[in-house]
């Protein structure tokens, strides 16, 4: 089985409402609220399989390169080789890849490439990819929806729109929620009491705050948001500052044992659990959580872990420290869930209901067979590897022109 062929294709699909973050809703150069852009990454062989990737979600602030570009970068080291060979390729990418990429593009391509080769290896051998990443364990993974803020509107407009998204979800069977907080910390209340009021007190509820505060700011309004009801608080210090971890993750890894101290002191003062991100960060930093017990649970996203591979590796290593784990999501495609559904039923330690709401975040899709919630989850394909196949109407649709691209 010996790669002929690559094809890269860009598109991008709205969002079904403008999303944004705590520290990113004042900068819109940093955040693409309305919709999300996409390659997608098609590898053929000799024997006439095609393996499907896709660089996920890239946000104009990367400076990604074109279609045609990235095929030219990656074709040098991919185009002859024998697909058994791909844990040496996806090596070869990783060196081949321009050093002064953007940190988080460079994960996203490396996730792109290595599940287009997993979805091949998959189908060489008759199995779904979960089969490959040592068999499934549960079957489905549930889903914590994820309520982002929705910009610079009235209050009450804001809050009835909350209000008819919070019904509509636990009406569809969700029973784990995430809202965005971090700017209006008096409507960031309001939105938790809201919650409780529509979805009662049973419902699994946190909040992401994109580490927006500072340690005594979020011990302090994490009191208030736990007298409000929610039960668990993700990335509230700036030690590990979302925007940060992203664009300069390097400058968290060298201070890493000071931001796991932080996230510690905030962990032992509050009144609910603390989890946070490790896959756009370094090995040391997910070593300096376990050695300083600094959360209870971690947030292993595998598009910005660089594969889903990596992504496994950490969520090892949070269940051999006893932390629990979520997958985190950057808003992928079919591809790019199924990828992560996978490794959600092979994994025993991802026991907690993960942010898998592309599904239901986007308008639309590039597959075939798009994923459904089902009660709240999401079931894997049965087909070899990632069991997604494309709609060639769908992605002339969403198909981005070059004389769109801004």
């Amino acid at each position: 089985m010996r790669i002929v062929g690559l094809r890269v294709r860009e598109v991008s699909i709205p969002r079904i409402y403008d999303t944004y973050e705590g520290n990113l809703q004042s900068d819109p150069s940093h955040a693409d609220a309305s919709r999300s852009r996409y390659q997608i990454i098609e590898v053929r062989t000799d024997d006439g399989h095609v393996g499907l990737g896709e660089v996920s979600d890239i946000a104009q602030r990367m400076r990604p390169p074109s279609p045609e570009e990235l095929k030219g970068i990656l074709a040098a080291t991919i185009l002859g080789a024998e697909v058994t060979t791909w844990r040496a390729i996806c090596a070869n990418v990783s060196r081949t890849l321009p050093t002064n990429w953007h940190p988080e593009l460079r994960g996203l391509t490396l996730f792109g490439i290595e599940i287009s080769l997993l979805d091949l290896i998959g189908q060489k051998y008759n199995v779904p990819l979960f089969e490959l990443l040592g068999g499934r364990y549960r079957e489905c993974v549930h889903v914590c929806w994820v309520a982002y803020q929705r910009g610079d509107i009235p209050l009450d407009d804001e809050l009835a729109a909350f209000a008819e998204e919070m019904r509509q979800k636990v009406a569809e069977g969700f029973r784990a929620f995430k809202i965005k907080v971090g700017g209006d910390h008096e409507k960031d209340l309001a939105r938790i009491k809201l919650f409780r009021t529509v979805a009662g007190p049973d419902i699994h509820l946190r909040v992401d705050a994109s580490g927006v505060w500072e340690e005594a700011e979020a011990i302090r309004k994490l009191a208030d948001m736990a007298a409000c009801g929610i039960n668990a608080c993700e990335t509230p210090v700036t030690a590990v500052n979302r925007q940060i971890a992203n664009d300069d993750p390097e400058r968290i890894n060298a201070n890493a044992d000071a931001a796991a101290k932080s996230l510690a002191r905030v962990r032992a003062a509050s009144p609910v659990e603390i989890i946070e991100h490790v896959g756009d960060l370094g090995d040391v930093f997910s070593a300096a959580l376990v050695r300083h017990r600094a959360v209870d649970c971690v947030n292993v996203i595998p598009s910005q872990a660089g594969g889903v591979l990596r992504g496994q590796r950490l969520i090892h290593v949070a269940e051999t420290a006893g932390i629990r784990c979520l997958l985190g999501s950057t808003v992928e495609l079919g591809p790019g869930t199924a990828a992560s559904v996978h490794l959600g039923v092979a994994s025993k330690n991802v026991n907690i209901p993960s942010d898998l709401v592309s599904p239901g975040l986007l308008v639309d899709d590039v597959c075939k067979a798009p994923f459904r919630f089902d009660n709240g989850t999401l079931r894997p394909f049965e087909k070899p590897g990632l069991g997604v196949e494309l709609d060639e109407a769908q992605m002339e649709k969403w198909a981005v022109r070059k004389d769109s691209l801004p």
